[in-house]
């Protein structure tokens, strides 16, 4: 191993030689909010208002502490990702995001 190999933070996506239980490869049909966050993080991308790029994204994502990290589904991975990175970016803060989600809810009924 190389000095800065032996200095590299492991992160909480780098799973190589842990033990893991079964990988699945069920898929399922996306909700809503999955596809609309889709659609958001691709309108934010590089080919259309380019405010991020396809590696901070996935480094924003990465950067979740690693308990929080491991709690999280992907859909949900990629929401708070997409949050800091924003926040980042000074775009949006994480208040003013859960502010307007808690206003889509109360106006959708309490749905999810």
């Amino acid at each position: 191993m190389t000095p800065a190999m032996s200095k590299a933070k492991r992160r909480p996506n780098d799973v190589g030689g842990k033990p893991a239980g079964r990988v699945t490869s069920s898929g399922h049909d996306p909700e809503a909010w999955e596809r609309l966050l889709t659609g958001l993080v691709n309108a934010c991308g590089p080919t259309q208002r380019k405010l991020l790029h396809v590696d901070e994204f996935r480094r924003a994502r990465e950067d979740i502490d690693e308990d929080f990290y491991n709690t999280l589904t992907y859909f949900e991975l990629w929401t708070q990702g997409f949050i800091n990175l924003l926040e980042e970016k000074t775009v949006l803060t994480r208040a003013e995001v859960e502010r307007r989600a808690a206003d889509i809810k109360k106006r959708l009924g309490g749905a999810s």
